[in-house]
């Protein structure tokens, strides 16, 4: 029964990476030769062929080129992004993020628009005039950095504006959270547990807004071991399955601020840090097994802190079955923001590169999940996290 699922998945990853493969393979064709030329006309009518084909079963496709990345289809294909650096940065610099091919396209619809492209990638600066100028001309076709389709009440000024700040609002966050560790000997202040909790909020607007796209979180796997990455993504993610609980939105908040201190007792010094090199001593175990305590201890003390996060921060490495650490006399029960943190923390841990560890694909991710779910997870909250993971997968089934 799994074999025509795999084979389908296997063709639609071969299918997104095809795509952007013969696209650029007709920009540069039409940058050297005319419409007419053997060479053009084979690129185009490849990509042509590839584009009809998938429209016959699908509305329309997405391509999303965002901060150096390539996303189809919601899928990034970041070994394709670090290959076309130079074609990133010249969409970059025409603003150029979002493209959609529609059902009901045309060749000659398709070859018109590139020809209108590929003089923009050479001369960014008109990108938007020209676009907006062919827009009647280009009914099957949505391109330029406007994130969504028109007749929504939103201006395109405020689509714009939006978009723009994409990038500046990730580092903010990520400065943000650094704010709230760095030179942390103490219970959090007024202010650190005020950012804390504006932080929280900004994710979930992003969240909401797509800045954040949910569904890349859970694709995405990282090279990038910074602890407050890390933070963000566990904050995020618990949000998200806090609202498929059908939690209310004070208690996402909390559980999203949960996640994003689940970790503060690994920050209690700036001079205890994880090594940076493969080998983890024993000390390093040994500050590994009580940053748990250490950050209950931090939160319990920190004013206007919600019960719920020292809570998780405590919580958070102990499993449904009374495992885990700290280590516990007699199994305990479990708060809420603890199993959702144990849920989102393992997934988010498994899936970005460690000392020592590279990340692990999204399949393997799950399938370690799946065999440890009886005894590291409450049954209904893993449930609800793979009908999460089901549900931004749903364009693939």
């Amino acid at each position: 029964m799994e074999m025509p699922t795999r084979t389908k998945k296997e063709k639609l990853d071969r299918f997104r990476s095809e795509l952007i493969i013969r696209l650029v393979g007709c920009l540069r064709a039409l940058s050297l030769y005319p419409e007419d030329h053997p060479e053009a006309r084979k690129k185009t009518e490849s990509l042509f062929t590839l584009l009809e084909r998938y429209l016959e079963q699908r509305p329309a496709v997405t391509l999303l080129f965002i901060n150096r990345e390539v996303v189809v289809e919601n899928t990034p294909l970041p070994e394709l992004g670090d290959r076309l650096h130079q074609l990133m940065e010249r969409l970059a610099a025409m603003k150029f993020q979002r493209l959609i091919f529609r059902s009901g396209l045309s060749r000659d619809e398709l070859v018109f628009f590139l020809q209108i492209l590929v003089p923009l990638l050479k001369h960014p600066e008109s990108a938007d005039l020209a676009l907006a100028r062919n827009h009647d001309r280009l009914p099957h076709v949505l391109a330029g950095s406007l994130p969504v389709d028109a007749g929504n009440g939103i201006s395109y000024q405020e689509a714009a504006d939006a978009i723009r700040s994409t990038g500046g609002s990730m580092l903010s966050v990520s400065g943000r959270i650094k704010d709230i560790f760095t030179d942390l000997e103490g219970p959090l202040s007024d202010g650190q547990v005020a950012l804390a909790k504006e932080t929280t909020n900004t994710i979930g607007r992003m969240i909401a807004t797509g800045e954040m796209p949910i569904k890349i979180l859970i694709y995405r796997r990282s090279a990038d071991p910074d602890p407050y990455i890390h933070a963000l993504n566990v904050a995020a993610l618990s949000m998200s399955l806090a609202r498929r609980l059908g939690l209310e939105d004070a208690w996402i908040q909390d559980m999203g601020l949960s996640g994003l201190l689940h970790d503060i007792g690994h920050h209690f010094s700036t001079r205890i840090t994880l090594s940076r090199s493969q080998a983890v001593t024993l000390d390093e175990k040994k500050r590994q097994w009580e940053h748990p305590i250490r950050g209950a201890e931090i939160l319990l003390t920190s004013p206007g802190m919600p019960d719920a996060v020292p809570l998780a921060a405590y919580e958070h490495h102990l499993r449904y079955d009374g495992g885990g650490y700290p280590l516990q006399e007699h199994p305990r029960d479990l708060n809420l923001a603890g199993m959702i943190v144990c849920v989102t923390n393992t997934y988010d841990n498994l899936r970005r590169r460690k000392p020592g560890r590279n990340a692990v694909s999204l399949t393997d991710a799950l399938n370690w999940m799946d065999r440890h779910a009886a005894s590291h997870f409450h049954p209904l909250v893993y449930r609800h996290f793979r009908e999460l993971v089901k549900a931004q997968a749903s364009e693939e089934a």
